[in-house]
C-alpha cells in the first residue's frame, strides 16, 4: 500500500456544504463574508493507479465555526471487481464526527484487479451526508500500464564470456542501470565456484567496493574481478552477478573458461640437488622433471650453465610432450674440469619449452683425483730426500 504523492491536478477539490445561520446568529460577530460550513475535499482528486496494486487517497472533512457535525459517508462508482475501503483512525468506517473548528482525516483505499483493463477515466464519488444535506466529492481515476513507468534495476555486462589461465585474473565490467525514480545504493555480490575468489571495484578504479551509489536514471559502471586457485582444473565455470537495496534486485549469468596450463618441477637424485664429482671425471646424476600443471608441457629442451671449463650433457636433451601429472627421468653427465680444485660448485639445470621455463641451482662437491694425491706425495717424498741428502753433503763441512 502507498499514499498517493502524484499531483495530476493543481489544485484540490473542495465539496462544502453551508450550515443555514439563524438570523439573530448574523449580527455582526464577524466580517459578513465570513466562511461557514463543512467541506469534505482531496487534495488530488484525479489520478492514476497501476494494476493490482492498493492506492490510498487522504480525504479531509472539515467543520468550520458549525456546531458538532454528523456525516455519514459512502462510496459509489467503483468498477465492477475493484475492491475499496473507508478507513479513520485505521480502521473502517461509514460515519464521522467533526467537532466545531476541527477536521478529520478519512482515507479511500482503492485496489483494482491484477488484470483490470485499462479504459479511459472512470468516476468515482464519495457522499458525506448530515441531515438532509449531502456533500459530493467526485474523483477521477485512470489505469496506468506497466510499461509507461521505468522502475527497477537492469544490468548490462561488457563481455558476458571471459578465457584465460589459472593464473588470469577475470574482470568483468556491468553496467548497472537505476531505471526507477529514486537514487539508490545498492550492495553487490557474487556466486562463484569454490575455489575461486571475487572482488568489485567501481569504474576502472583499484579500491574495492562492496555496494554502489546509483542515482534515478543514471547508471555505473562496475568491475567484478574472479581470481582462480592455481590448482583449478581446466573447463567452463559459471559465474553470478547480482545487486539489490532500496526493495529491488538484478542478476546476471557469466562465465570463464580455464584453459590448461603446464607447470615444470624439477628435482634431482633422491630429490636432492647436491652431489659430488672428481675433477676431470664424468659423474653421472638421474634427475625428475613432473609436469604438476593442467595441460601437456611440449617441446621441453633441458640445458644447463655450469663454471668455466665444465662440461654438461642430458639423455635425453629434448622430450617432446609431458603429460599433466606425468613424470620424466633425465640423465645428466657432469664432468667438471680438471683443473678444478676441491670444494663446492654451482650449476644451473634448466628446462625450457613454449610458456614453461624453470630452473634449479645443482650444488656439485668436487673432490680431486688420487693420482694428483699419489703424484703430491711424490713430490713431497722427493723433496724430503733432496733436503735430506743436502743435509748430510754439506752437514759435515
Amino acid at each position: 500500500m502507498r499514499t498517493i504523492t502524484r499531483t495530476l491536478m493543481a489544485a484540490g477539490l473542495v465539496a462544502p456544504l453551508l450550515a443555514s445561520v439563524p438570523a439573530a446568529a448574523q449580527q455582526p460577530a464577524g466580517p459578513a463574508d465570513e466562511l461557514r460550513g463543512l467541506w469534505l475535499t482531496t487534495a488530488y482528486p484525479e489520478m492514476a493507479i497501476r494494476p493490482g496494486e492498493t492506492e490510498s487517497v487522504p480525504l479531509t472533512l472539515r467543520n468550520e465555526k458549525l456546531p458538532p457535525q454528523r456525516a455519514a459517508i459512502d462510496v459509489s462508482g467503483v468498477p465492477d471487481g475493484w475492491k475499496w475501503s473507508l478507513k479513520g483512525g485505521g480502521k473502517d468506517v461509514t460515519a464521522a464526527i467533526v467537532a466545531p473548528d476541527s477536521t478529520e482525516s478519512l482515507t479511500l483505499e482503492l485496489t483494482p484487479p491484477e488484470n483490470a483493463p485499462a479504459e479511459g477515466d472512470h468516476a468515482i464519488e464519495i457522499h458525506a451526508r448530515t441531515g438532509s444535506e449531502t456533500i459530493t466529492l467526485p474523483l477521477v481515476v485512470r489505469l496506468s500500464q506497466a510499461e509507461d513507468e521505468a522502475s527497477g534495476l537492469s544490468l548490462e555486462p561488457e563481455l558476458p564470456a571471459l578465457r584465460g589461465t589459472a593464473r588470469s585474473t577475470f574482470s568483468f565490467k556491468i553496467e548497472v542501470k537505476n531505471e526507477g525514480a529514486e537514487d539508490g545504493l545498492f550492495n553487490l555480490a557474487a556466486n562463484v565456484p569454490n575455489g575461486f575468489q571475487t572482488r568489485f571495484k567501481k569504474g576502472y578504479g583499484s579500491e574495492e567496493i562492496t555496494g554502489v551509489p546509483v542515482a534515478a536514471g543514471a547508471s555505473e559502471t562496475v568491475t567484478m574481478e574472479v581470481i582462480p586457485s592455481r590448482s583449478v582444473e581446466a573447463g567452463r565455470y559459471p559465474v553470478g552477478f547480482e545487486v539489490s537495496g532500496e526493495g529491488q534486485s538484478a542478476a546476471t549469468e557469466l562465465s570463464l573458461e580455464v584453459t590448461g596450463e603446464p607447470e615444470i618441477q624439477i628435482s634431482g637424485p633422491q630429490e636432492r640437488l647436491s652431489g659430488e664429482a672428481v675433477a676431470g671425471r664424468e659423474s653421472s646424476f638421474t634427475f625428475t622433471l613432473t609436469n604438476t600443471g593442467s595441460a601437456p608441457a611440449t617441446d621441453l629442451e633441458l640445458s644447463a650453465t655450469p663454471p668455466s671449463g665444465w662440461n654438461v650433457e642430458f639423455e635425453p636433451k629434448d622430450i617432446a610432450a609431458l603429460a599433466p601429472n606425468a613424470t620424466a627421468e633425465v640423465n645428466v653427465k657432469i664432468t667438471p674440469s680438471e683443473q678444478a680444485i676441491a670444494g663446492d660448485y654451482m650449476v644451473t639445470v634448466r628446462a625450457s619449452g613454449g610458456p614453461v621455463s624453470q630452473d634449479v641451482q645443482f650444488r656439485v662437491t668436487v673432490r680431486t683425483s688420487t693420482l694428483w694425491g699419489a703424484a703430491g706425495l711424490g713430490v713431497i717424498a722427493a723433496a724430503v730426500l733432496v733436503l735430506g741428502g743436502a743435509v748430510l753433503r754439506y752437514g759435515r763441512r
